[in-house]
């Protein structure tokens, strides 16, 4: 009776084990335990399609039957691999996460003053020496809202659209990256204080979860505008009062 595996084939699978296993410590060094896991699951899948394939010809080779089931299994689960793999990515493409940063300063200023200061598309060029020209485009009615459109000395450009706006109290906007597939809701909120108001800026950043986001980066940013806007208002008092 011919014997159902090729000692080689053992051999070989014995060895690609073996590398499996040497490949699994190197990861959980790098990647960390959880996903040297994952990898190392699918790395023994795919070890055992190569050995079973390595069965299957050898038993052909051998003119044993049993070669075909063998083979049978082996596209099988390789059927099963491809479909998992197309369905993963599709879920994985759905998939959004939202991070969001907030800051916030008190101004000796009305709401009024503040929001002069910053609603215009205009008054952009007060906040970056690299804009070129800002505009808006008004809101057309039962139609799109405002839309701001800033281009950039480096050759960028902005667009955003005014989504909500309560004057001297709020403003929304909404933009979005179509290389990324991002949208980027920020919030402008004034409330009085006891002799000026606060300003609070809310960025809410909605990304495909494999889209790295630099949170460090969002909430600078926003530090500096608040900062910002209070330089602004300074250097307007002083205009205006001549010291």
């Amino acid at each position: 009776m011919r014997p159902l595996y090729d000692p080689q084939a053992v051999q070989t699978s014995c060895y690609l084990l073996a590398q499996c296993g040497s490949i699994l410590v190197s990861m959980c060094h790098c990647w960390g335990v959880k996903n040297a896991v994952y990898s190392f699951v699918g790395i023994l899948a795919i070890t055992g399609l190569m050995t079973l394939t390595t069965l299957g010809a050898s038993l052909l080779q051998n003119r044993d039957p049993r070669g075909y089931p063998v083979l049978a299994l082996v596209v099988g689960g390789l059927l099963l691999t491809f479909i998992t793999i197309v369905m993963s990515a599709r879920k994985s493409s759905q998939q959004n996460k939202t991070v969001s940063s907030t800051s916030s300063a008190v101004y000796p200023h009305s709401p009024e003053v503040v929001w002069a200061a910053i609603r215009p598309a205009e008054a952009a060029h007060q906040f970056s020496d690299n804009l070129a020209h800002a505009f808006s485009v008004p809101a057309i009615p039962d139609g799109p809202g405002e839309r701001q459109c800033f281009f950039y000395r480096d050759g960028r450009m902005d667009l955003l659209e005014v989504i909500k706006e309560v004057p001297e109290e709020l403003a929304v906007t909404r933009s979005s990256d179509p290389l990324l597939g991002s949208v980027t809701t920020t919030t402008y909120r004034l409330d009085p204080t006891l002799g000026g108001c606060q300003l609070t800026l809310e960025i809410l950043l909605e990304t495909p979860a494999h889209v790295s986001v630099n949170l460090a980066a969002m909430q600078a940013y926003g530090d500096l505008f608040v900062g910002q806007v209070s330089a602004l208002l300074d250097r307007q008092v002083k205009e205006k009062t001549g010291h």
